[in-house]
């Protein structure tokens, strides 16, 4: 089924990328150009949206990687995962939050804080696949820092979610007024992002930003917290599905939710956009909902997905992801392709910023933990939260690349991520055709202070929600099969803003998503 699209696919024959605001596309694609990386492109535009979208990642937030390696006179094409997830700190405790009344970890507490592995995660992917100095990949996000941004309208909005913060005062007198606005400073993250390009990690964790977050962390934090590295590069975790094979991130990551329910829909003989379609792709969901209590740090989800889990793995209560996230898709002339998602939890993370710095600290703790003892998702010292980010690579049997995508979503990213490989590689699906193809998600029937984080946290089963553009011939049978299907906004952003970047004879296809408020799509 077709339906009018906000969207089209663009095709660049060398270099292409995807992201939220057209100024970290721009610098991202200006560094491919002059001889960098896509992995320089992609360090550069999370830069970037570090400076001008703290309400969707920043320094002070984890981030995946899957990077794709052409082929070359060193072997052939290959797949490797990072994952810069930081731990929970030596004084993190459970018992305190149990002793004061808490059954959940409330987002704004100091607990809910774990050290932030982005900066670690592009140190190590620059050292590891980058061709310029990380001065020059940094130079865009610290101008933008040092002399000013506009802010977005996005920006604009979610800032009121800080009223009451002390957080908020640094982007109050930019923010907070409804007359013309100037352009936004940062001078904290301008200093920050100069001492890394200076110092690398010591010019983060053991500079400025590292002692504001252990005075700020109150005792959950100790330097020795700070000084080991936290990425870790690794094999991904790979499915043979569509004739393809995909690839994703290993635990604590949740992509391997999205390969247990492809597998479940690999030959489903469907039309695009008919009620066979989606309840094929729920039902999917459905049926693999049992890999969500194997959801925790360490898991062999190799065996997860072979459904070999032994009787006495450990189990966790399931507690979703987090909403505000962004992906960045790229490849350069090379061939060498990476996607990066980067992520603060919530709008602005836990709401608590250094003071001078102002960088925002993700509040991971609170929805990748949890206060129930014996749990294998337990706040406990030293220890890796569950992870939503789910970024997927596709290659043809051949082993080229064929497909990259990532998108924010929170604990909807692995629906969103299984319907647009499906449309795109099963289906035939052009990227601007998959964008704007209505989606569905799973919702929770009581939200609270963690909505976007909770919905499947609850006895309750999760309700089924889809985009209002949906045709309501397909609607009404979706409710007559499923029961009621609850309406959301068409192309909000509620339903993730996604990003793909697919091979084509000529070049790379590339699209953005209508859910977005900016076109980040650029290449040449």
């Amino acid at each position: 089924m077709s339906y009018f699209s906000p969207s089209f696919s663009q095709l660049f024959p060398k270099a292409a990328v995807s992201s939220i605001d057209p100024l970290a596309s721009q610098a991202a694609l200006d560094l491919i150009r002059h001889g960098g990386s896509a992995i320089d492109a992609a360090i550069a535009a999370n830069a970037v949206l570090s400076v001008t979208a703290p309400d969707q990642c920043g320094l002070g937030g984890d981030l995946v990687a899957l990077v794709f390696c052409p082929p070359s006179s060193r072997g052939p094409a290959q797949v490797r995962s990072l994952q810069a997830i930081g731990h929970s700190g030596t004084g993190a405790s459970a018992d305190i939050l149990r002793s004061q009344g808490h059954g959940s970890i409330p987002r704004s507490s100091v607990q809910a804080l774990t050290v932030p592995g982005a900066v670690d995660g592009w140190l190590a992917l620059h050292q590891k696949f980058g061709r310029l100095r990380l001065d020059q990949v940094l130079d865009a996000a610290i101008d933008y820092a040092t002399n000013g941004f506009p802010a977005s309208t996005r920006l604009r909005r979610n800032f009121e979610q800080l009223r009451g913060f002390a957080s908020a005062a640094p982007l109050g007198d930019f923010l907070g007024s409804t007359s013309v606005q100037p352009l936004v400073r940062r001078p904290g993250v301008g200093r920050t992002l100069a001492a890394i390009a200076k110092l690398g990690r010591e010019g983060f964790y053991a500079g400025e930003f590292g002692a504001e977050l252990m005075k700020l962390g109150e005792g959950v934090f100790r330097p020795d917290d700070l000084a080991t590295p936290i990425a870790r590069f690794s094999d991904p975790i790979t499915s043979t599905i569509f004739g393809h094979t995909l690839s994703t991130n290993p635990a604590p990551s949740a992509g391997f939710l999205i390969l247990g329910a492809l597998a479940q829909v690999d030959t489903a003989p469907t039309e695009v956009g008919n009620a066979d379609w989606y309840i094929a792709l729920i039902e999917a969901f459905k049926k693999t909902a049992w890999m969500r209590a194997f959801h925790h740090d360490e898991i062999d989800l190799n065996a997860v997905l072979t459904n070999t889990i032994p009787a006495a793995a450990p189990r966790t209560q399931t507690v979703a992801a987090g909403p505000d996230t962004t992906a960045i898709t790229a490849v350069d002339t090379n061939g060498l392709g990476v996607v990066l998602v980067q992520s603060n939890g919530h709008a602005f993370g836990s709401r608590l910023a250094t003071p001078d710095t102002n960088i925002f600290i993700h509040d991971r703790g609170a929805v990748g933990f949890n206060l129930v003892p014996g749990d294998a998702n337990e706040l406990q010292p030293k220890k890796r939260p569950r992870h939503t980010l789910a970024p997927i690579i596709a290659q043809t049997p051949q082993g080229n690349l064929a497909l990259l995508a990532g998108t924010m979503g929170g604990d909807r990213q692995p629906s969103i991520l299984a319907q647009l490989v499906t449309g795109v590689l099963r289906d035939r699906l052009s990227p601007s055709d998959a964008l704007v193809q209505p989606r569905f998600a799973f919702g929770s029937n009581s939200p609270s202070e963690l909505s976007g984080f909770d919905t499947f946290d609850g006895i309750e089963e999760p309700i089924v929600t889809c985009e209002e553009h949906l045709i309501p011939s397909v609607l009404s049978e979706l409710t007559r099969r499923l029961g009621a299907v609850k309406s959301t906004p068409a192309y909000g952003s509620d339903s993730g803003v996604a990003h793909l970047i697919i091979r084509h004879p000529s070049g790379w296809v590339t699209a953005s998503d209508p859910r977005s408020e900016a076109v980040g799509v650029t290449g040449f």
